[in-house]
């Protein structure tokens, strides 16, 4: 199907509109240039509202021309038409869709739409024309076919389970597997009537129980898939909340574990406080020494040491007295003398003894109170000035080190509390513990639900082999009753026909799947320029769960919406759009809103260029800014063009008067690379200043 010419009357701001699109071949590129707030968006949709009627259109959208008071009476009208290629040839076609508005989209009625055969005798109008239109151009193709940058991007964005959602729906209305599916619903429905029937001619009891387990089977095998399609989606759902789960608990982690830190706080608290005891008990021990006998030992070690030599001189010289007496009267109590002698006093030289020593005890008693004196001081004083004594300096010195380590680790310990304050209070309020049952808990159902999708899967495939073992014994009992022979030839039939259809799906769930991602890669890979072995992105494909992934170097899986940049997005999903059309076989225009933008250079170029060589029929509703540097491949592969203009831009953008204030697009025919007095615009607002100073 392409689109030749298409005319828009009263659609919001489409008044009087008429283009022609390009059907060249080799030039299939029709380019609607239009700046922001000048009808490109509004164009795309009323193409699909024309083709698709009010279904096509957002909730609550109005078709109203903009200018128009509530409740003043207003006629839509969108002419198209298009052409196919028939069996004889090219057959054109012209539809026309009307609406009569009062007001907003609460008043307005639903939509006609007319459809016309245009032949060289004129216009031949066709009945049930929304059945026609359905097999030119499905509706359920529509977003395929008619897209913008930014909605095609939630083919890879959003929650993975909508995107596979999309992707999978995407494929399946391009490859007409729907199709196949009622297909062969309705064969089975014939092969259960025809059973019916030979049961009813020909039946027996054997039969019969055989084509109740069929019966079972065939009430079992939808709802076990059912089920088994809604486990791969609670699959897909409980996989991206275990994931984002551990994405969270990993941020929490990075950022800091609140009850680990506040554990830590804790800690450095009481090391700090036992600290804040060894400090003081260090500075008691410091402050002591200043106060003992050491110090004043250490301050006059010098003087101590000069009286004791004199003291020693004067013990030499017998000036100073031994502290004999206690010892002589000691003795005295005592038999015998120091000596060994006898100290007996009833024996002349025992008596004689103690005479003498009783003489030395009252001679020595007779020294004079000097020397008493300084006997006393020698004796008491001695340790001042004798040995080697402790070192005050050595224990003060270790005091001081002792506090300045105190000191400096004290520092330390007060830095990492307040180093670890300002994390607790940077870190949001999040329970780790809370994120770690969160996580456990998705990953134990997610386990129960790929037990139960395993399960489902093995249920449904025993199943369809029981199927396959109780229609051959149907077959084999029916071939030989001769009553039902004819009702068994057309039940084999219908089941082979089954069996091709079945077959024919799931190939195109796997085979034509693959080759939709293959191609896919391809044009991808062209157009951001990747080279296959050294790029930093290696390749793209659509994985059996219907989901687009991206490969970097190593085989390493990146996640589109996350890790490639925005030009490199849109080129992704253009890529998978253009292979969809591509190995589906459909043939329609490739109507794309806004495709370039985030794009420079070549990858803006190349995508142009990719696009234009798979696509039939290439309409590209494009930004001044889409277009620089598109300009000489716009030149190659662009056959019609024109240019749509706002006129409520003028004087802020617009360097001319319009000569309307009315809220109508105005249409000129410049292409890409022209203006003219309509349509010539400032490229920046710095420009549109200094010209108009």
């Amino acid at each position: 199907m392409r689109i030749l010419k298409a005319r828009f009357e009263g659609f919001r701001l489409l008044s009087g509109i008429e283009f022609d699109f390009s059907t060249d071949p080799k030039r299939n590129i029709t380019v609607i240039r239009a700046a922001n707030e000048s009808g490109k968006t509004t164009m795309l949709t009323a193409l699909q509202w024309g083709l698709y009627g009010d279904d096509a259109l957002p909730k609550g959208y109005s078709l109203r021309r903009m200018d128009l008071a509530p409740g003043q009476p207003a006629t839509t009208r969108v002419e198209i038409e298009y052409e196919i290629d028939g069996r004889t040839g090219p057959k054109r076609y012209r539809l026309v869709r009307r609406v009569e508005t009062l007001g907003g989209s609460k008043n307005r009625a639903g939509s006609r739409v007319e459809l016309y055969e245009v032949t060289a005798a004129g216009l031949d109008e066709l009945p049930s024309p929304t059945n026609h239109i359905q097999q030119h151009l499905p509706s359920e193709l529509r977003e395929v076919f008619f897209t913008d940058g930014d909605r095609a991007l939630s083919f890879i964005e959003g929650a993975k389970s909508a995107q596979q959602h999309k992707v999978r729906a995407a494929i399946e209305r391009m490859m007409g597997l729907s199709l196949l599916e009622a297909t062969i619903d309705h064969v089975k429905n014939i092969e259960r009537q025809l059973r019916n029937r030979f049961d009813k001619e020909a039946g027996n009891a054997e039969t019969r129980i055989i084509e109740e387990e069929i019966e079972k089977i065939e009430n079992s095998i939808p709802a076990k898939s059912t089920e088994l399609e809604t486990t791969k989606d609670k699959v897909s759902n409980l996989t991206e909340k275990r994931d984002q789960a551990d994405s969270d608990l990993q941020d929490a982690l990075s950022a800091g574990n609140r009850e680990e830190l506040s554990r830590d706080l804790v800690n450095t608290k009481r090391q700090r406080e036992r600290l804040e005891e060894q400090r003081k008990s260090t500075e008691k021990r410091q402050a002591d020494l200043l106060s003992t006998e050491l110090l004043s030992r250490h301050l006059m070690a010098k003087t101590f040491k000069k009286a004791g030599g004199i003291l020693d001189e004067l013990r030499k010289k017998g000036q100073i007295p031994n502290k004999t007496v206690p010892i002589l009267e000691d003795r005295l109590e005592h038999s015998d003398c120091i000596c060994g002698e006898s100290l007996d006093g009833s024996t002349p030289d025992g008596a004689r003894r103690r005479k003498y020593i009783e003489d030395l005890i009252r001679d020595s008693r007779e020294a004079d109170d000097l020397r008493s004196k300084v006997s006393d001081l020698y004796y008491q004083a001695r340790s001042l000035f004798s040995g080697k004594p402790e070192s005050w300096s050595e224990l003060y010195s270790k005091a001081f080190d002792e506090r300045q380590r105190i000191a400096a680790v004290y520092k330390d310990i007060g830095e990492s509390e307040a180093e670890i304050e300002a994390k607790l209070e940077k870190i949001p309020d999040v329970n780790v513990q809370r994120l770690r049952e969160i996580k456990k808990t998705y990953e134990k159902q997610l386990r129960d639900e790929v037990v139960r999708e395993t399960e489902l899967s093995r249920d449904i495939k025993i199943l369809k082999e029981k199927r396959t073992d109780f229609e051959k014994k149907f077959h084999v009992i029916s071939a030989k009753v001769s009553k039902g022979e004819k009702i068994a030839r057309e039940l084999s039939v219908a089941t082979d026909i089954r069996s091709v259809v079945e077959r024919s799906l799931e190939r195109m769930k796997t085979v034509e799947v693959q080759a939709v991602s293959a191609r896919m890669n391809d044009h991808f890979l062209s157009m951001i320029g990747a080279d296959r072995e050294s790029s930093l992105i290696t390749r793209a494909e659509i994985t059996p769960e219907f989901r687009i992934v991206v490969y970097g170097r190593n085989d390493l899986e990146l996640d589109p919406s996350m890790d490639l940049n925005g030009a490199s997005r849109r080129a992704l999903t253009i890529s998978f759009v253009l292979a969809l059309t591509e190995i589906s076989g459909v043939e329609g225009p490739n109507v794309i809103d806004t495709p370039l933008g985030m794009m420079a250079g070549f990858v803006k170029s190349e995508v142009v260029r990719t696009a234009a060589d798979n696509s039939s029929q290439l309409v590209l509703f494009l930004t001044h800014d889409e277009i620089k540097g598109c300009e000489d491949i716009l030149d190659e592969k662009a056959f019609v063009a024109a240019t749509l203009t706002n006129p409520v831009h003028y004087p802020r953008i617009l360097k001319n008067d319009p000569g309307t204030k009315e809220a109508i697009i105005l249409q000129c025919a410049c292409d890409h690379r022209s203006v003219c007095k309509i349509c010539d615009r400032y490229e920046s607002s710095t420009q549109a200043l200094a010209e108009t100073a």
